[in-house]
């Protein structure tokens, strides 16, 4: 008898029909495909000659607009020059309409007004009726406000609506609408130098109407580290649309940049830990403040990575120890601005998530700079990307869509 690899001997076939396939093969699930393009470029603020883009803005869809607010950027400036991150109030509409060959066309309309602070680093979460804006900072002082920026047609203006204020201020956190509930996931009550917090708020929306009742709820968290900037998306897994929940940071903790992915089951109300986030390569893999989307039926897209390694060195720079010359603390200061001129941009790897399988595979790279910290919104399918932060002190005021072409199949 010829031997296998695994070391047992090999039996003679035995007579009769071939055994089905366990259950596990029955189900095929290949990886989605996705088109990217550029549908719009933010337009300059008024003095300005180009736009610069916005990280940490607030974003989301009504009906034919995407509305986006606040963020931060350094006014036409560098950052390796020592210019401070400025922080705005403006508040863009885009527009989209159809031509006569049903080809989508886009173009910027006048807001006619401005959020109430200059806010960034919030969570955003489309509703029908407007973009609900959690929380956020300006400078370091974090808020516990939230509003929802509504599109009056009518009228050609946005709006301003107070919702119930957060039960404690909240910054670099997730947001997302599962039905008729929007969850709210990690942050921070100080954004330099605070606590990573295991926050964990929903907010019924079917509530609204009652003041007892609509307000945000406190939910048990998930069990692992708090976190800064965690991705967060839905996905469908045996029928239920759950929450997934990974990466982000936990600074001043090891580990800090963080790997592991979480799943809430909102009919159960439970949380379970199914392992890591994996490259194409096998490795653990971090991810921060990155786009992430749901691909039906069961993929959980995450475009871009964090490379921690060259994060952490240009912290390192930007933390010299005290007793030092000023020779060189001047070497240490210009080895910084050649790091902050040079930085190569965040991975531009897209991976996707089977949630019925677990399986992680690779849907190669995305075709320009990898844009962080602006909401990924599902603008009727369409999957935007409103630009963001491509490295330290750079911001992309490109407005990417990503269309999917192929979905992933399920073969019996």
């Amino acid at each position: 008898m010829a031997s296998l690899g695994c070391g047992l001997a090999e039996s003679p076939a035995a007579p009769g029909p071939t055994p089905p396939p366990p259950p596990e093969a029955d189900l095929i699930h290949p990886a989605p495909k996705l088109e990217w393009e550029n549908i719009a470029a933010l337009p300059p603020r008024p003095g300005f000659a180009k736009a610069e883009g916005l990280a940490g803005a607030f974003a989301g869809a009504q009906g034919d607009v995407l509305l986006l607010a606040g963020g931060t950027n350094y006014a036409g400036q560098s950052l390796a020059e020592g210019a401070a991150r400025a922080w705005w109030d403006d508040i863009y509409v885009l527009r989209r309409r159809y031509n006569a060959a049903q080809q989508a066309t886009y173009e910027w309309l006048p807001p006619h007004n401005s959020l109430p602070r200059h806010l960034a680093y919030g969570a955003s979460a489309s509703l029908p009726e407007g973009v609900l804006c959690i929380g956020g900072a300006e400078l370091n002082e974090v808020s516990d406000a939230c509003f929802l920026m509504r599109w009056n047609a009518a009228a050609a203006k946005v709006e301003l609506e107070d919702f119930p204020k957060l039960p404690t201020p909240l910054a670099a956190a997730a947001a997302l609408r599962l039905g008729e509930t929007v969850y709210v996931l990690g942050g921070t009550a100080q954004l330099l130098g605070g606590r990573a917090t295991q926050t964990f708020l929903s907010l019924d929306l079917t509530k609204k109407g009652d003041p007892a009742a609509f307000a945000w709820k406190v939910l048990p968290p998930w069990d692992g580290p708090g976190r800064i900037f965690p991705v967060a998306a839905a996905s469908l897994e045996n029928g239920v649309e759950c929450i997934y929940l990974c990466g982000g940071r936990d600074p001043g903790k090891d580990p800090d940049f963080l790997t592991d992915l979480h799943k809430y089951n909102p009919i159960r109300k439970d949380w379970a830990i199914l392992g890591e986030i994996v490259d194409p390569q096998g490795h653990p893999s971090s991810v921060m403040a990155a786009p992430a989307f749901h691909v039906p039926p069961h993929h959980l897209v995450i475009v871009s990575g964090t490379d921690q390694e060259m994060v952490k060195l240009m912290e390192r720079q930007q933390r010299p120890p005290e007793a030092i010359d000023a020779k060189e603390k001047a070497d240490r200061d210009g080895f910084h601005k050649l790091l902050l001129k040079n930085y190569p941009g965040y991975t531009r790897s897209v991976m996707a998530y089977d949630a019925e399988v677990g399986e992680w595979s690779s849907l190669g790279n995305f075709p320009g700079q990898a844009c962080l910290t602006n909401p990924t919104i599902n603008w009727d399918g369409a999957i935007i990307i409103p630009g963001g932060e491509t490295g330290p002190g750079q911001r992309s005021p490109l407005i990417w869509q990503a269309t999917v072409r192929k979905k992933a199949a399920v073969v019996e």
